[in-house]
């Protein structure tokens, strides 16, 4: 394998890793990792539509409203019709505002855990080499469409 399969392939299994062990350490409060991030978006940013999740998430939309239909039922989140009635607005509710500190410390032991061993100068370093090869990856994306 050249360098830029090797780099390619740790992104991949960097990812399935944080994903299966967050998965894992979700499951206690039955939660996926991949609702987890829907809830922390929404936390952030507040009410967004279905669509706008999936973009910011990077995610297909039939992805998003999956995630969507388990945290509905599980009442974490609820969906009202937008001004076009085929726009869906998600927000958080009460349940999941409340239960989110809970699942927020969770997420941040896990990133502490993981970063341990790296300075604030390497972490920095390491966040300027992940961005560019982040926006290079957006701009792919963006002159496909």
């Amino acid at each position: 394998m050249d360098i830029n399969e090797l780099i390619m392939h740790h992104f991949f299994q960097l990812t399935r890793i944080i994903s299966r062990s967050l998965n894992s350490d979700f499951s206690h409060y039955n939660l996926h990792f991949s609702e987890w991030s829907i809830i922390l978006t929404l936390m952030q940013k507040g009410t967004m539509t279905q669509r706008d999740l999936a973009d910011y998430l990077n995610i297909e939309p039939s992805a998003v409203s999956r995630s969507l239909v388990g945290l509905q039922k599980k009442g974490y989140i609820m969906r009202k019709v937008g001004a076009d009635r085929r726009e869906r607005k998600v927000f958080l509710t009460e349940l999941a505002i409340k239960q989110f500190e809970v699942w927020d410390g969770i997420a941040c032991q896990y990133r502490q855990n993981l970063l341990v061993d790296l300075s604030e100068e390497k972490k920095k370093e390491l966040y300027m080499v992940l961005d560019a090869v982040f926006q290079r990856a957006q701009c792919k994306i963006e002159d496909k469409i």
